[in-house]
């Protein structure tokens, strides 16, 4: 029995969604009703959320449904025209026909992978081939889920590492942003209490001139 070949790529699933998100919004689900009245039943689908969406997506994937599944790989498939042709040209190599060949050679697979990875990265390489079952062998498949998994793991970690350093530079540029709005406030309040220095000062002088002014007076009465 042939397996599911969204079974494969589960890890990327989320991924392969992400990228079809736009076609599955504007198109997929405003165009099955069925599908959607199923799984949404009358909800607006502005109230639906991305998670939500995937998540069904997801479940229906990898449950065989034949019909969306055609439809995701379509779709997929078309945003990866580059790697479409990469490998048409490279089966073309090995059977004109390409749809008609049953099984490549390890060195039959090595011709055709050459440089894919390196191109288009080895997430998608591999995504593509399962999805359009190419035939590689076994031990060529699981060498390139290792790449892949290898590949998008430390993806992963440096975007959480990039998510961190643009959360302490947010984090810095708010302290940053705080400590000069209070420098600022106690400038302020210190300006305000040298302008009242100033002008109790001046307030003083006046009343000791004009004492001054009163006792001369005195004095020359």
């Amino acid at each position: 029995m042939k397996m599911n070949s969204f079974t494969y790529v589960r890890p990327w699933m989320e991924q392969i969604l992400q990228v079809i998100k736009k076609d599955i919004k504007t198109d997929h689900l405003p165009g099955d009703k069925s599908f959607y009245k199923t799984h949404f039943g009358n909800r607006p689908q502005n109230k639906l959320t991305q998670e939500e969406i995937f998540a069904t997506y997801e479940k229906e994937l990898l449950a065989g449904n034949e019909d969306l599944s055609e439809w995701v790989i379509n779709r997929w498939v078309f945003k990866y025209g580059d790697i479409y042709r990469h490998f048409a040209e490279r089966l073309g190599a090995v059977n004109p026909n390409f749809q008609e060949i049953q099984s490549l050679s390890d060195a039959e697979a090595d011709m055709v992978l050459a440089g894919a990875q390196e191109k288009f990265g080895s997430a998608e390489t591999y995504i593509f081939a399962r999805l359009n079952g190419v035939v590689f062998s076994d031990s060529v498949f699981d060498r390139l889920n290792q790449v892949a998994l290898q590949e998008t793991q430390s993806k992963t970690q440096m975007q959480e590492q990039k998510n961190e350093q643009e959360s302490f530079e947010q984090l810095n540029a708010r302290h940053q942003r705080e400590v000069s709005r209070l420098q600022e406030k106690y400038e302020d309040k210190l300006s305000g209490i040298q302008r009242k220095y100033t002008s109790d000062v001046e307030a003083l002088k006046k009343q000791i001139r004009s004492l001054q002014q009163q006792i001369h007076a005195q004095k020359n009465v």
